[in-house]
């Protein structure tokens, strides 16, 4: 691998307060990672408390992690040989309705932000609802503060309408963090080829999800997406609008921990997103991602597998972390 490559990871997660990385996380090439706070049901004060958290962890240089805010920071981190933590919101509940506590936010370090996590909410409707009435008046305040502040919007989780109109309204490149192309496998999380047409208009990126039910082909005979059934959506997304618009987003969890209570939610709660994989796959924290692709500490395999395919040394950077890179310089301050 280049020394020069960076390698962002679009999604990553914890089960409550981040507290650091699995030795195979720790010792993978990852520069950057997009780490999910707060969790859904925090308002803002506990999201506050849990950005505070962060903080007291990173002020420990043994902990190999830094807070980044500029792409300074990045760089930092690089250098550094430790790992960058951008903090991002799924669900964005804990700014409420007030764009004040979105600038507290910003403040706090806050530089991505879903507009909405599979719901809907006082700025656009989520992926599961039935009807999506798109970005409200509210959103489009936020986005343009965004926008204007240098948060990152990101549409992962939300409905096509919604997705559609921020598309089209943001004046700053944004990002799908973490989903694949609904033309391959068909899920209420993945996105059309008009949205990803409009993400290339846009100048975004859309992060390639080794997550299951996201990343197999809906095939019924078949138990689990393999590394090839991945690399497959890197190359339609390539085909479609290019090579600068695609990156990584694992949607995986740092510490190792199995994500038991993520599997009950997004089974009760979300069972559009999951109920076919859960039916023909199963529920077993084993099989929720691609064979040899199951978290970033694998991401050497698809750098192997794309070189198989015939994609250059800088198609591969542009991949790993160069277009999100690229993305978050253009939005940042």
């Amino acid at each position: 691998m280049s020394d020069s490559r960076y390698f962002i990871d679009g999604c990553v997660f914890t089960e409550g307060v981040f507290n650091g990385f699995a030795p195979r996380v720790r010792n993978s090439s990852l520069t950057a990672f997009f780490l999910t706070m707060p969790g859904v049901t925090q308002g803002y004060r506990g999201c506050t408390e849990e950005i505070g958290a962060l903080y007291n962890f990173a002020d420990d240089p043994a902990n190999g992690v830094m807070i980044a805010k500029t792409i300074e920071d990045i760089h930092e981190a690089k250098k550094k040989g430790i790992k960058a933590a951008v903090i991002a919101f799924q669900d964005p509940q804990s700014i409420e309705n007030s764009l004040d506590k979105l600038r507290v936010m910003y403040e706090l370090g806050l530089r991505v932000m879903q507009m909405t996590y599979n719901i809907s909410n006082y700025i656009g409707s989520g992926c599961v609802e039935t009807t999506d009435r798109g970005l409200t008046d509210f959103g489009r305040k936020a986005l343009e503060k965004m926008n204007e502040w240098g948060i990152v919007a990101d549409v992962s989780h939300c409905g096509p309408q919604t997705t559609l109109d921020v598309l089209r309204t943001s004046q700053k490149p944004i990002v799908i963090s973490h989903a694949c192309p609904d033309a391959l496998t068909k899920n209420v999380r993945n996105k059309s080829d008009e949205m990803l047409q409009l993400l290339k208009e846009n100048g975004g990126v859309i992060g390639l999800s080794s997550w299951g039910p996201l990343c197999w082909k809906n095939d019924h005979q078949k138990k689990r997406p393999t590394l090839s059934d991945f690399v497959d959506h890197i190359d339609y997304v390539v085909d479609l609008i290019g090579m600068d618009h695609v990156g990584f987003g694992s949607d995986s969890m740092p510490d190792d921990a199995q994500d038991q209570s993520g599997l009950q939610e997004q089974s009760t709660l979300y069972g559009k997103v999951v109920e076919e994989y859960n039916s023909h796959v199963g529920v077993n924290p084993d099989e929720r991602n691609a064979i040899g692709i199951t978290g970033p500490w694998d991401i050497e395999n698809v750098y192997a597998e794309m070189a198989h395919r015939g994609y250059s040394e800088e198609d591969i950077s542009k991949f790993s972390g160069g277009n999100l890179l690229r993305v978050l310089g253009e939005s940042w301050k």
